[in-house]
């Protein structure tokens, strides 16, 4: 074989293997989409979850398909013998919701699949709720959730009809209040379509790709063992950013806890973001068994003791902080009003993870 020709061959397969590590080694052990080769160029990938941890269900699974009177299609699973105490719910838009995480390959509903069988949870005692606009996510979802044994699994099919806000722009300030408001009413109408008798309400966005190792049970140990830990949440990373969602806060000027004229509404929103102190630094210094009160919530990862909801707890689709019959407030949409919210009910103190608990959202988007 002539020189050339072996030279080309070394060549060729030196970029071969150089690919092949760069694509199934992974230098920070993050991606989902693309943890093997396989899974990279889309051939499958493999569930984590440990069916021993469930007991089989002695009953055959009920499925129905029906359309409600105002024209959202419900596609419900349900294991007769289940009593599930954990709901889990997640909006979903289409199939650009799942993101894409690192070196940009695309997500999945099966990542995010894939992400709760990593939970440790038994999912045999977990209901699974979804709304998505796409009539093709629908019929995945269908298909997909029957890979794990869900207690109870209810998806909500509605096309979005409205033009919102286009996704890569949702972190806009200027789309930011009316974004925000059409979210707390979507998931206000999930979360109340969903829940029947599930203790606890777990709200995960589509686009987080990973979870700290117990995360989830511990959140559920705090607010069963803590009488006034209702609501919990946790830090959030994106790659490089320390902390992704910073809708969670806690107050640090008092005076802003009472009432306001309305000519000091945009000095005080002023005030309140440049003095606010966000997740990681309330949280530094604190171990894994720690829980640090919050003034504010984001809905990245957010547990919600169910009986709040029960009590007429919702999202405010508004500012709801100094709201009076002639004007809406000054602050607190969706998340950021949920603790403002809650704060007169029986078991409506807001709380967040402290030591090394954490979620990661997708790298991009």
């Amino acid at each position: 074989m002539p020189r050339y020709s072996l030279r080309l061959a070394a060549t060729s397969a030196s970029i071969l293997l150089i690919w092949l590590l760069w694509y199934t080694l992974e230098p920070r052990k993050t991606a989902y989409s693309c943890r093997t080769f396989r899974s990279c160029i889309g051939l499958g990938r493999s569930h984590s979850y440990d069916l021993s941890l469930s007991q089989p269900s002695q009953s055959e699974v009920l499925e129905s398909l029906v359309t409600l009177r105002d024209g959202t299609v419900r596609y419900q699973r349900v294991a007769p013998d289940a009593d599930p105490s954990l709901l889990i719910l997640v909006l979903n838009k289409d199939s650009r919701s799942w993101s894409s995480d690192f070196r940009s390959t695309s997500r999945s509903f099966y990542d995010f699949l894939d992400l709760l069988a990593s939970t440790s949870l038994d999912l045999s005692t977990v209901s699974l709720g979804i709304r998505t606009a796409s009539s093709e996510q629908f019929r995945t979802m269908q298909v997909a959730v029957d890979r794990l044994p869900f207690a109870r699994v209810v998806i909500y099919h509605q096309e979005d009809t409205s033009e919102g806000a286009v996704y890569e722009n949702r972190h806009n300030p200027q789309v930011q209040l009316a974004r925000r408001s059409g979210l707390a009413k979507l998931r206000n109408r999930l979360m109340l379509s969903a829940l029947q008798d599930e203790d606890y309400i777990f709200w995960l966005d589509a686009d987080v790709v990973e979870l700290s190792p117990e995360i989830v049970p511990t959140m559920l140990k705090h607010s069963a063992s803590v009488t006034n830990a209702g609501i919990i949440t946790a830090v959030c990373h994106q790659n490089e950013m320390n902390n992704y969602d910073k809708n969670a806060w806690e107050l640090d000027s008092p005076e802003l806890l009472g009432p306001l004229p309305d000519a000091e509404r945009e000095a005080a929103v002023a005030k309140l973001v440049a003095t606010r102190v966000f997740v990681p630094e309330l949280i530094e210094g604190t171990n894994d068994s720690a829980i640090v009160p919050l003034d504010s919530v984001g809905g990245t990862i957010l547990l919600i003791r169910a009986d709040l909801v029960r009590q007429g707890l919702t999202f405010p689709h508004y500012n709801i902080v100094g709201t009076t019959w002639g004007h809406a407030g000054w602050i607190g949409v969706e998340t950021e009003g949920l603790c403002y919210a809650a704060r007169e009910l029986e078991g409506g103190g807001c709380y967040v993870l402290g030591g090394s608990h954490h979620a990661r959202h997708t790298d991009w988007g």
